[in-house]
């Protein structure tokens, strides 16, 4: 079953993300971290194909969390963001697992580009 991190400071937008997740992809686990040191930890011993994480995290940011699992994981990374500026997409070229930056809230439109982005 394929698998899915969500991190999140934000518990809102853990509610608003779980029934977005059980309605779009019902087949896969989820899991949902608050803390990237956590996620983090969790990972090292755990594979996923897939994390949505807030750019802006408790500890640093989500570029820095990318930087510290490259080298143990290699799922695809949605980052979500309530303003997408010119440094974040020039950000995202250095790194291949980051395959698309969105904007909170997290639309239809978002939801059919990561949709897209998971089909083989």
């Amino acid at each position: 079953m394929p698998r899915l991190i969500f991190l999140d400071d934000d518990r809102i937008q853990h509610l608003l993300m779980r029934k977005l997740f059980q309605v779009y992809l019902p087949d896969w686990d989820f899991e949902f971290f608050e803390n990237s040191r956590i996620a983090k930890d969790w990972l090292t011993k755990n594979s996923v194909d897939l994390i949505i994480s807030d750019l802006n995290l408790d500890v640093g940011t989500g570029w820095d969390f990318v930087s510290e699992i490259c080298d143990f994981s290699d799922a695809s990374v949605v980052f979500l963001t309530s303003n997408i500026s010119p440094e974040d997409q020039q950000k995202k070229a250095q790194f291949d697992q980051v395959k698309l930056l969105l904007e909170k809230p997290l639309e239809e439109f978002g939801i059919t580009q990561i949709l897209a982005l998971l089909k083989p």
